[in-house]
């Protein structure tokens, strides 16, 4: 190697190295909050990810995934909508049961995966959680 060819060689690395080391401002995080394109949600709903409320991983046909919304919508409606719109991404609902006192889960699977709905309402918001997952076994 030439000196020049070694003199272009540590530049380019140094300015790489930097950015490679690089953290997020809020420190490391290992897993994000990016939703699935089958994840149904109500307008009005929003994705609550501060603090790793929401996180997501995929990796070929695994996925794995929290998701944590609010809205405005009431427990019915938009529990009806989800029920509407996920057997047009090919989702069966599985089972459906009141939780808590105003609350309902829905169960929905497709495949490999089952996808987990909870819905509440507290302090004049509804909230809905989706706990999406892979289960191999039923191949």
């Amino acid at each position: 190697m030439t000196t020049k060819t070694t003199m272009i060689a540590l530049l380019a690395l140094s300015c790489v190295l930097p950015t490679a080391c690089r953290m997020a401002p809020d420190g490391p995080r290992s897993v994000d909050s990016r939703q699935f394109t089958d994840v149904v949600v109500p307008d009005g709903f929003t994705i609550r990810d501060r603090n790793d409320a929401s996180h997501s991983r995929q990796i070929d046909s695994y996925r794995l995934g929290h998701f944590v919304y609010a809205g405005d919508s009431f427990v019915e409606e938009a529990s009806s909508y989800v029920r509407g719109q996920m057997p047009r991404h090919s989702w069966k609902l599985v089972s459906q049961e009141p939780v808590s006192d105003d609350g309902l889960r829905l169960r929905f699977e497709r495949g490999i995966y089952s996808a987990d709905y909870v819905f509440s309402r507290r302090d004049g918001t509804t909230h809905m959680v989706v706990d999406y997952k892979t289960d191999y076994s039923r191949r």
